[in-house]
């Protein structure tokens, strides 16, 4: 053997990737990793499941596991073409992906404190408080993760659709009803507004990593830019967006929107808007997008009663929420692993969680 060959790690779940890292002294165009179901005949390998060309005399290999499926698995360092090892085999294996599960809900139909109705958008705080866009109530609430209300913001809104918190505690709505977008402070008074006379039945909204409030401008065809310290618009994205709305940002300066116009997907765009990547999803309609740490995404689809799970290569993982949610729109995820959903079909807010 005239090489090494070593794993990331040796076990991951479905949809993950793993990347094998190889170097030789025999370095050859044709030279390839190839990923096995194990138990393999180590002298008559056959076809691998996965296999890469490795022509450098050092690098890595990358595999997206989506398409394995869940068991053991050997990789091997392959020489020329053929069926001579390069270096040792390594082993890995690749997990089921954990299915997300009904943990609770709270919220009901009606117009009194802690009821709703059809509501759109909702989003997570640091403090781990939900704030709900209460549409048909023309107002927002905030609630612990427990259900129990905290605050109400109301008289000033007209059919809110999403919400987003910063750091520092303040509060954007986006006022679909009133075509603009409106800021209160931590402890709910009303602080100013954004895109006045600007903006047409805006229904997404989202804080970046550069401290810019992003609006899915629905009307416009457009996700219209605002500096939230001094009010200013900015840079719009326009390049792909159909009919956008919900949005989120990708902790990276970017941001995943929802479309639903021309083309029906979740677009990701970087920090100066450039699209580089998407989420293809035919004649379903999408309504909202929640991205974890980790680059997981979830997508509300309304008109399937579910939320969908993309792994970080944009691989479909799990579909759940059929046997709870009605007209899931808003959804969104915090540090404490809940995945939170607003369902508009049965005026509520249902919870999800992973087993650890």
């Amino acid at each position: 053997m005239s090489g090494t060959l070593t794993a990331s790690a040796s076990s991951v779940e479905a949809g993950e990737q793993i990347t094998l890292t190889y170097s030789t002294t025999s370095a050859n165009p044709k030279n390839r990793v190839g990923l096995y179901p194990d138990p393999v005949d180590r002298n008559h390998l056959g076809s691998a499941a996965l296999w890469a060309y490795t022509p450098a005399a050092s690098g890595t290999a990358v595999f997206a596991t989506e398409g394995l499926g869940a068991g053991n698995f050997v990789a091997f360092f392959l020489a020329d073409d053929g069926c001579a090892w390069l270096a040792d085999p390594v082993r890995f294996t690749v997990r089921r992906t954990s299915l997300p599960e009904y943990r609770s809900a709270f919220g009901r139909g009606g117009s009194g404190p802690g009821q709703f109705a059809g509501p759109a958008g909702i989003t997570v705080d640091q403090r781990g408080q939900l704030w709900v866009a209460d549409t048909g109530n023309d107002r927002v609430q905030a609630f612990t993760r427990d259900g129990k209300l905290v605050r109400v913001l109301a008289g000033r809104l007209k059919a809110p659709e999403a919400v987003a918190v910063d750091a520092a505690g303040n509060v954007y709505v986006a006022d679909t009803g009133n075509h603009r977008v409106a800021q209160y402070s931590w402890w709910g008074g009303f602080v100013r507004e954004f895109g006045a006379g600007k903006l047409d039945n805006p229904r997404g909204i989202a804080l970046d990593s550069a401290g810019r409030l992003l609006v899915a401008d629905t009307g416009h065809q457009r996700v219209a830019r605002f500096d939230t310290r001094t009010g200013a618009a900015l840079t719009d994205i326009t390049e792909k967006v159909s009919s956008p709305q919900g949005i989120t940002g990708d902790g990276a300066g970017g941001a995943w929107i929802v479309q639903n116009g021309r083309d029906v997907a979740v677009v990701r765009y970087n920090a100066d808007g450039r699209a580089i990547g998407s989420l293809e999803f035919g004649p379903s309609s999408p309504a909202d997008v929640a991205v974890t740490a980790s680059g997981d995404a979830y997508v509300t689809m309304p008109d399937h009663g579910r939320v969908t799970q993309f792994g970080v290569t944009g691989s479909c993982r799990v579909e759940f929420g059929s046997d709870a949610l009605g007209a899931p729109l808003g959804v969104a995820v915090d540090t404490a692993g809940g995945i939170w959903v607003a369902d508009a079909g049965h005026h509520r807010v249902v919870g999800f969680g992973v087993a650890a």
